[in-house]
């Protein structure tokens, strides 16, 4: 069974190999997070004035909330500020710059029941990131902007995390679903993308953590984990990012696939914490295979 660890004393090249044993880790002391914390709560506070965040689906409908979120998310997700602090918790934590990829910060919103959960505030079944084409070598970091409750937070199945689960991962196709993403800000009742999900799955139990605001949680893109339905009465706001090592990803270091079934890789999505820079073409291709003449390889935002 994986373990949960709290700030672990190793360096950050034995912290990635737990990850991808399926340990659960635990950062909390890294002084750029409540910067960061600090942050997304002025971003938010401005953009419900002079509602409280936390509350601000009982003055807002669903489809006005979608129109909200659909235009400020990508001017978060691109703005200088975001970046640049995601970029020094992930150096902070001790993830070498000139190693260590990422992929853009993803502001998340968990509404209560009877608002916004499709779209742009889907609820995710039980799901591997790597059933969406995620690498093997792919670490989640997840950190909430208000404090979470068992009640809007995530779920884990750590029991899972080598075991295969039936799944609906062989339908979805990276490429493809770039193209549908561009529908997705507008969705207040019902989804464009292809969502992989387990079928009829039930975890033996349930692990919910709940890391505080200026705590970041971290784990495996191939763990096994899934919204819990917000019944909390209060809107849950996290941000999420994702880091890839090159030298695990060139040594074929990661978790284990057991039952990613999909088509694509995602790994285009990741850009040097150094200088922003792609991976090299030629090393994908190696790596993941020549794509489509005609796929959409990376999402361009509308």
């Amino acid at each position: 069974m994986p373990s949960i660890l709290t700030d672990p004393p190793i360096p950050a090249e034995q912290i990635r190999q737990r990850l991808y044993s399926g340990d659960l880790v635990f950062l909390t002391r890294l002084r750029t997070l409540e910067e960061f914390v600090e942050y997304m709560r002025a971003e938010l506070t401005a953009l419900f004035e002079p509602h409280d965040p936390e509350h601000a689906h009982e003055h807002i409908g669903p489809a006005e909330m979608a129109k909200i979120l659909g235009a400020w998310k990508p001017r978060w997700i691109h703005a200088e500020r975001s970046r640049d602090l995601v970029r020094a918790i992930i150096a902070e934590a001790g993830f070498e710059p000139e190693f260590t990829h990422y992929d853009v910060p993803k502001p998340r919103t968990s509404f209560p029941a009877g608002h916004l959960t499709t779209g742009i505030a889907f609820a995710f079944p039980w799901h591997r990131d790597v059933w969406y084409s995620a690498p093997a070598a792919q670490v989640n970091w997840w950190l909430p902007v208000f404090p979470v409750r068992e009640t809007n937070a995530m779920s884990f199945d750590l029991a899972s995390f080598a075991r295969e689960v039936p799944n609906t991962s062989g339908d979805f196709d990276y490429y493809e679903n770039n193209a549908r993403r561009l529908k997705t800000a507008n969705s207040a009742g019902k989804e464009s993308q292809a969502r992989p999900s387990a079928i009829n799955h039930a975890a033996g139990v349930d692990v919910v953590p709940l890391p505080a605001p200026g705590e970041v949680l971290l784990f495996s893109g191939a763990q096994l984990h899934t919204s819990i339905p917000n019944s909390s009465g209060l809107a849950r706001y996290s941000v999420d990012f994702r880091t890839v090592d090159v030298r695990d990803l060139t040594a074929g270091r990661g978790a284990p696939l057991v039952d990613a079934y999909c088509t694509g890789t995602a790994i285009r999505d990741f850009i040097s914490i150094k200088d922003e820079s792609s991976f090299d073409e030629e090393l994908i291709t190696s790596l993941f295979g020549a794509p489509p003449a005609d796929a959409m390889l990376v999402f361009g935002a509308p």
